[in-house]
């Protein structure tokens, strides 16, 4: 009997643009919703332990240290006014707390009456007045963690809009990678010099990190004192390098 035909190598399967627009949007939507969940547990660990006498008050203060931050570079490529824009971005997200009441429940909770609100009456009985000071300490702890919440959502994505303002420099340093790995990559090729794969590959992926990993934990830093500027420029930098390493180790001959 004739043995069976081998089949060749399965081919990658190829990716459409509108394929890979939407992977690209929901892996940023994931990346934006997990550095807030990440972000609101950090502040809530953080009112408890580093940051006590802050409290819930922390997460405010890094967002109006964003906004200043923001404020040193009022124009980009992108957007007329980015301070005017980062002032709609706070508004849009507290909106929504705004409206459901969560502001006002937060307000009522840690305002003059707070006090009066979670006294226990003499005429309850002692299981009564335990119930309602448990009951009391779980709304008022809730009460701050759905006010971090929504600081940590406006951290968040006013960080985001820094991103985005900063995209024509990410996209001017992928320029200059590849310019400059294809001349390091015909310099290699007409001199002889030797091909390496494992170069190449570690090189890509250290690439997408730069985009993606360092993007991610940015979004998710709780502590203050970080100018984007920095950031900008560290991880500008670090694609424009591995995107040259990584053009330059390509295969010599295609």
């Amino acid at each position: 009997m004739s043995a069976a035909p081998s089949k060749g190598p399965a081919r990658a399967r190829t990716r459409g643009p509108v394929e890979l627009g939407l992977e690209v949007a929901f892996a940023l939507l994931f990346v934006t919703l997990f550095a807030w969940f990440i972000g609101v547990l950090i502040e809530i660990v953080g009112s408890y332990t580093l940051w006590r006498e802050e409290g819930e008050l922390h997460s405010q203060a890094i967002v109006a240290q964003d906004l200043e931050y923001i404020a040193l570079a009022p124009r980009s490529l992108l957007v007329r006014d980015t301070v005017e824009w980062s002032h709609r971005v706070v508004g849009w997200v507290e909106l929504p707390y705004e409206r459901v009441g969560l502001k006002r429940w937060y307000e009522r909770l840690h305002g003059e009456n707070a006090a009066a609100l979670s006294q226990p009456s003499a005429q309850q009985s002692i299981l009564s007045q335990r119930v309602g000071k448990a009951n009391a300490s779980l709304q008022h702890n809730l009460s701050k963690w759905v006010l971090m919440s929504m600081y940590v959502a406006q951290d968040v994505l006013l960080r985001l809009s820094v991103a985005a303002f900063a995209l024509p420099a990410f996209v001017l340093a992928c320029m200059v990678g590849v310019v400059d790995g294809l001349v390091r990559r015909d310099l290699r090729r007409w001199g002889g010099g030797r091909e390496s794969s494992f170069v190449y590959h570690h090189a890509k992926r250290y690439t997408q990190w730069a985009l993606t990993g360092g993007f991610g934990l940015y979004l998710a830093w709780p502590f203050g004192g970080f100018n984007p500027a920095y950031m900008v420029f560290v991880f500008t930098m670090l694609v424009a390098f591995t995107m040259s390493t990584a053009v330059a180790a390509f295969k010599k001959y295609v």
